[in-house]
């Protein structure tokens, strides 16, 4: 059993207990790649970060029926492109694309707490890949092949030449020190 995974299993295991604070970094985890995989599907900023959030509530509430056969994110991968699917196969969805007028989209593009909301996205977006810049360069590439290009350890063991627990270890400080500086910086600075 690999390093994360046990991670995740002591996570799971707290947050079923009631834990917020283990869901609470489960979801800081897995947030940005759950986000990413159902923009690639739905091509909808507002989209993907509605059925991201469904998907979190929908893993929270049936979190007792994770039984572990697969890694933690493909379970959340599953829950949240079945809420896609669901979401774009629905009437309400297709009634509501049919009925939006040309007036409503221009007004939706230009309601000014959207674009409040998507450039305070955007300004943590920066900010988050600018921290990961100044990470020392070991902990910084590992991580990027990690969550942002998807190698697995054993590749990234191999690309870096470095023992796969060396890399396991670098990925998880880097995501440690990002999380703290979310925390520090973007929630209560």
């Amino acid at each position: 059993m690999n390093k994360n995974h046990t991670e995740d299993s002591l996570l799971i295991d707290k947050a079923r207990s009631g834990n917020k604070e283990a869901l609470n970094i489960l979801m800081s985890k897995y947030y940005p790649r759950v986000y990413a995989s159902l923009y690639s599907y739905t091509k909808s900023r507002e989209d993907s970060e509605d059925l991201a959030q469904a998907t979190f509530i929908k893993a929270w509430k049936a979190l007792d029926s994770f039984r572990g056969d697969s890694a933690f994110f493909t379970w959340l991968y599953r829950i949240a492109i079945n809420l896609a699917k669901n979401h774009f196969q629905s009437s309400s969805y297709k009634k509501q694309k049919l009925n939006v007028s040309e007036d409503e989209r221009v007004y939706e593009a230009q309601d000014s707490q959207n674009i409040e909301q998507d450039l305070m996205h955007e300004d943590a977006l920066i900010a988050i890949n600018g921290f990961i810049k100044t990470l020392p360069e070991n902990l910084r590439t590992s991580f990027t092949l990690r969550e942002v290009e998807g190698k697995s350890y054993e590749e990234i063991a191999g690309i870096t030449d470095t023992p796969i627990g060396t890399v396991r270890s670098r990925i998880f400080r880097a995501r440690e020190t990002i999380l703290e500086f979310i925390n520090k910086e973007l929630k209560h600075g």
